[in-house]
């Protein structure tokens, strides 16, 4: 199998869609928490103050 078989490029195209799958879903993940630490810490503000 050379690098330039379709097979080879087939293979490839899908282990980039599966890491880019993979990489979309964690970062909103991160977003979220962050905000949720935000928020909660300005509440928590608001209340002592």
């Amino acid at each position: 199998m050379g690098c330039c078989s379709p097979n080879f490029r087939e293979t490839v195209k899908e282990q980039e869609e599966k890491v880019n799958k993979k990489g979309s879903e964690k970062i909103p993940l991160l977003a979220k928490m962050a905000m949720f630490i935000i928020t909660a810490g300005g509440l928590l503000t608001a209340y002592l103050l």
